[in-house]
């Protein structure tokens, strides 16, 4: 419900686009905490990545040297760290999204550009753990 410009709200009405405008800001702040989770989950992939193709390096530049699989493991279960904290994170925001519109949530707050993100995020995670698993020699 927007304001009327030429007239004055009644209390009702003032309390009722107040409601409306709380329901928003909630709508954008769980937007908020999915990106940070989204950057974590992110930050968590580079980092086990890395551990991973570090060790990796070491074995290709010094041949007959055979590290431990420790660090290998380590990367491996970084990625999937970073797998799951994505997947609960991304259905919090769908319940979210789902309660808020049940309450009158406007469309200008319904954005769904993050949902999709995480998606994509969350089939890189996959992806890279997949190769990571299937490129490690024995």
């Amino acid at each position: 419900m927007q304001a009327p410009e030429n007239r004055k709200m009644t209390g009702a009405e003032r309390i009722e686009h107040l409601n409306i405008l709380a329901i928003a800001r909630t709508a954008f702040s769980s937007e908020r905490s999915l990106l940070a989770w989204m950057r974590t989950s992110v930050s968590l992939y580079t980092f086990g990545f890395s551990v991973a193709q570090f060790i990796h390096y070491l074995e290709q530049k010094q041949p007959g040297t055979q590290y431990s699989a420790g660090p290998h493991r380590l990367g491996l279960a970084l990625i999937g760290l970073g797998i799951v904290i994505l997947v609960p994170a991304a259905l919090s925001r769908v319940r979210r999204l789902r309660r808020m519109t049940e309450l009158g949530l406007p469309d200008y707050s319904k954005s769904f550009l993050p949902l999709g993100a995480a998606a994509v995020l969350l089939a890189i995670g996959i992806g890279t753990l997949i190769g990571l698993i299937l490129t490690r020699p024995s």
